[in-house]
């Protein structure tokens, strides 16, 4: 890694799914639920891994058969889908092990953070505001009419503009290969999570510039080169 730019970095975009929450279960739960109503087979919880990342009409998309993809059956799908989660989304969701513990420390450093997700926009707002309420995230933003979703780099660079830093100043976080992309159009320094959904396989795949296997790893990005490179790794299990 360019030691000049570790020293550069002055804020983070956090993608959420996958990321700072496992929220697998009940995003596959609720899914399987409205595919039960309309008498179309469920999915196990590791097929939804697949499924979630390009926002909720291709989630539903990727859970309906063949047969069952009319542009109407989706569009009725999707709002019955939205209604089951929105009911049910906080049942088994909780933060992943060491997220509180790094956001803590963010927090003692002042760092400006922000949340990036191509899930639904209100449904972004409300898991930041029940999980991550102790925590000042400067923007929080999800799937809206104003920018097109992940890849697509535009929600990174307004992100950038109203925290007004430098998008080369940024980690973006996250545990796709869309959050990989995301970072790279936008000038950011991408960060992939193995503990996320998709594993360091797609990531690596996908340009990920530095792969951490713990939240607290994050951390050492943070350290001027000599101090960061005296440290001894946060984190050594295997994943």
């Amino acid at each position: 890694m360019n030691e000049h730019r570790i020293n550069q970095f002055q804020a983070i975009i956090f993608d959420l799914d996958g990321t700072l929450l496992d929220t697998l279960a009940d995003i596959g739960d609720s899914v399987n639920l409205m595919l039960a109503e309309y008498g179309f087979p469920g999915h196990t919880t590791d097929d939804y891994r697949r499924f979630i990342g390009n926002g909720i009409r291709m989630l539903v998309a990727r859970a309906l058969p063949n047969d069952g993809r009319s542009e109407e059956m989706v569009d009725a799908c999707v709002r019955r889908a939205r209604e089951i989660y929105w009911e049910n989304w906080n049942r088994k969701t909780r933060p992943y092990e060491g997220i509180t513990d790094l956001l803590d420390h963010l927090k003692t450093r002042g760092l400006p953070l922000a949340v990036l997700s191509n899930k639904p926009h209100d449904f972004t707002v409300r898991y930041v505001n029940a999980y991550f309420d102790n925590w000042d995230f400067k923007v929080v933003m999800g799937q809206n009419d104003h920018f097109p979703v992940k890849p697509d780099p535009a929600s990174a660079l307004d992100i950038a503009r109203q925290i007004d830093r430098s998008p080369e100043t940024f980690l973006f976080v996250g545990d796709s290969a869309l959050d990989m992309k995301t970072a790279l159009a936008a000038g950011m320094h991408a960060v992939g999570v193995a503990w996320g959904f998709r594993g360091p396989k797609e990531l690596t795949e996908n340009g990920c510039q530095t792969l951490v296997r713990h939240p607290l790893e994050i951390i050492a990005l943070l350290e001027p080169p000599s101090i960061a490179s005296l440290k001894r790794p946060l984190f050594d299990g295997e994943v």
